[in-house]
């Protein structure tokens, strides 16, 4: 498995080929902020949609998973994955927790497509 550079603080694994679903931004919050505050940003480059569903975002230590059960990623657009309680959107899901996933210090978002293989992970 090659290890490519992407961004400062994050890096693309692929093995033969690359998706064009990626995690384009990673906040780990700060003290005293809301669980809904914290976020990763996954994003489509590529120029068709992509179903989602089956894929997974884990923290480092694999400690917290989100899965997503139904959502299609258009071309060329995000989705915000929130920590918190809230009411999902076309652009913003809510992972549903009361709790914080991301530690404020530093962490890792790993994402891994339906047949759970990581395709990309990021530093926040």
């Amino acid at each position: 498995m090659d290890t490519i550079p992407f961004a400062l603080g994050a890096t693309e694994k692929t093995s033969g080929s690359t998706s064009s679903v990626y995690i384009s931004y990673l906040d780990v919050g700060a003290p005293k902020e809301k669980p809904y505050q914290e976020y990763v940003k996954v994003t489509n480059k590529g120029s068709k949609s992509v179903n989602l569903k089956g894929w997974k975002i884990k923290d480092k230590g694999a400690k917290h998973t989100y899965t997503f059960y139904s959502y299609t990623l258009k071309s060329k657009a995000s989705v915000v994955l929130r920590s918190g309680k809230g009411k999902n959107s076309g652009s913003t899901l809510y992972w549903n927790k009361y709790s914080f996933i991301w530690n404020n210090e530093g962490d890792t978002a790993y994402l891994y497509n339906a047949h759970g293989k990581l395709v990309f992970k990021r530093n926040g």
